[in-house]
This record gives C-alpha cells, sequence and structure tokens, in this order.
C-alpha cells in the first residue's frame, strides 16, 4: 500500500497496485543456428547473460540483443526470439520436448554454434491498476546497459532468479514471484525515464509539480483536498495546476483523487481480510453506505460482491 514516512513517491504508489504473478521461469543455453517462435498470449521477458540473440515482434523489425539486456512483452505480442532473424522459426511448445535438460536444470537447444545464455520466463498482471497500465505500455520494453556498464539491479536480479529456478527450496515459488515484482518495476522504471511522451496518467507521474500533487494525494487519501490545497503542493497557481494536471493525468485533480480512493478499496477488498466498514475509513469515506456508493459507481458492482469475485479468481 503506498505511502510510508514520506518516502514514497508516485509512480511507486501505483506500481504498489500492480503485481507480476510469475507462471515460470527457465534458464537455458541455445547454441547457433536456433529461432523459436512465441503465439500471441501470455506475457513474457528475455534475459540475455551472454552472447547475442535476436527478437522479431509481430509487425516489427529486427531487433538484436546482447549480454545484459531485458526484453520485457507486456502485451503478450507474438514474437520470434532467433540467433539469426532469416531462420524457420519452431513454436516454443514444439521446441521444449525437444530440449535436453542438464542436471542444473538449464536447458539445451541448437545446433552446436556460437552458445547464448538466456533467462525467460512468463508471467500475468494482478492488481486493481493492471489494465490502466497495459494501456499505456508498447508491446517491447528494451533495457540495455549504458556504455556497455551492466545494470547492477538486473545482474542481481537475474542471478537469484536463476539460482531459485535451478535449486528450488521450500519458497522459491514467493521469492520468484517477489523477484519479477522487482525485474517489472525497474523495466518500467528505466523505461519511463527514457522520455516517452503521450503516456496519459504515466506523464503526470513523471512531471515534477503534477508528481508531488499525486504523491500528496497518494500519501493521505483520507484527507479533504481541494483544489487549491493541491495547488500549494505543486507549487503552481490554482488554474495553471488544474489545467496542467488535467491534461497530463485525463482527470481533473478532485476526480483522480475519488479514482484513487476507490482503487486503493478494490486493494484493501481484493489483498486483506478488513471489513467494508473498516476500508471506508482508511480510504477516505466517512460511512460504509458512501464507500458502497461510489464504488459501485466507479467499477459496477458492490464492494462485498467485488471481493466475492476476486476470491475466486
Amino acid at each position: 500500500m503506498p505511502s510510508i514516512s514520506g518516502l514514497s513517491d508516485a509512480m511507486s504508489d501505483v506500481l504498489s497496485l500492480v503485481r507480476m504473478e510469475g507462471e515460470f521461469v527457465s534458464a537455458s543455453e541455445y547454441s547457433a543456428p536456433w529461432s523459436l517462435s512465441f503465439k500471441r498470449q501470455a506475457s513474457r521477458f528475455h534475459i540475455v547473460e551472454r552472447g547475442v540473440a535476436w527478437i522479431v515482434v509481430e509487425g516489427g523489425e529486427p531487433v538484436r540483443l546482447e549480454s545484459g539486456d531485458l526484453a520485457v512483452l507486456p502485451l503478450g505480442a507474438g514474437h520470434i526470439f532467433t540467433s539469426d532473424p532469416a531462420l524457420v522459426s519452431v513454436p516454443i511448445d514444439v521446441a521444449i520436448a525437444t530440449m535436453a535438460t542438464k542436471a542444473d536444470g538449464v536447458t539445451r537447444l541448437g545446433g552446436g554454434g556460437g552458445l547464448t545464455e538466456v533467462v525467460c520466463g512468463q508471467f500475468s498482471f494482478a492488481g486493481i491498476l493492471a489494465p490502466k497500465l497495459l494501456e499505456v505500455l508498447p508491446p517491447l520494453i528494451l533495457i540495455r546497459p549504458e556504455r556497455g556498464k551492466p545494470l547492477e539491479w538486473l545482474r542481481l536480479t537475474t542471478h537469484f532468479l536463476v539460482e531459485e529456478t535451478r535449486n528450488p527450496r521450500p519458497g522459491s515459488a514467493l521469492m520468484i514471484e517477489r523477484l519479477l515484482d522487482l525485474l517489472f518495476i525497474q523495466a518500467i522504471r528505466e523505461w519511463g525515464a527514457k522520455g516517452p511522451t503521450g503516456l496519459g496518467w504515466m506523464s503526470g507521474l513523471r512531471d515534477p509539480q503534477v508528481g508531488k500533487a499525486l504523491s500528496a494525494i497518494h500519501e493521505n487519501p483520507v484527507r479533504t483536498w481541494i483544489v487549491e490545497d493541491l495547488a500549494g503542493v505543486a507549487g503552481l497557481s490554482r488554474s495553471a495546476f488544474a489545467a496542467r494536471f488535467t491534461d497530463l493525468v485525463g482527470q481533473t485533480p478532485l476526480k483522480y483523487v475519488a479514482t484513487w480512493r476507490l482503487n486503493l478499496a478494490a486493494d484493501f477488498l481484493r489483498a486483506s481480510s478488513l471489513r467494508v466498514g473498516e476500508i471506508a475509513g482508511r480510504v477516505g469515506y466517512g460511512s460504509e453506505a458512501a464507500l458502497n456508493r461510489a464504488f459501485k459507481s466507479q467499477f459496477g458492482t458492490t464492494p462485498a460482491e467485488f471481493r466475492k469475485q476476486a476470491q475466486k479468481a
């Protein structure tokens, strides 16, 4: 949940309501020539530990991957992962049946040429803000070391993913899930920092003035916010702030306050055992009835029914 001792930021608060659920992670050694195709279906990632590979997303041009590169396909785009884009690819489910697995859990495939070591995984998104985040993400997020210097966070995350995959122990499933969360958050931070524009509410998270206001809302959702107060936090006049906020975020400031409170309520319903009345107090609603009305207006269902559906899922 957001806000701890004022140390949180708007991006972290939003990503706290998005979670990755790992479906599998594997460490593999591919020797050229090799070429694998993946259907449009699940979100995936590929980390090149050593060597060279190419990735070709449906409708896109081949992209060369080198040691230390991370490719994330958050929208589940169909793609080819290969040693040479000119090769005919083999569907991954067919290739899996022919892969040889070493004693240390690493799978091997290919024709015996140049070696590429990779860590690949399949995942899905959970959390109330996952659909909203996916609306602004591209089919391929590529994270590369700068000037050949390895990204330490990626190196360490990859090391622990491989360790937990090769040598599973009690708690490994949870460890892998947490590592995937870290991998995803860092990838989004790196990608977002590169300056893509026109990202709607995500652009607002990166804006210095609007970001301060968003952090303040996240820090204290129960406060009775008015536009003047938020403008003061942002260091702008009321009119300039309201226009800037609405332009970047796609909602008025007070509409965002209401939406954020209800998103928090939905996350409490999904992930906690708090009663609906307790949740109402934690997210700034004076009564359970008030939360019920607002929640149904945004989500089309009551808090109680939302919780039942989330538990079934």
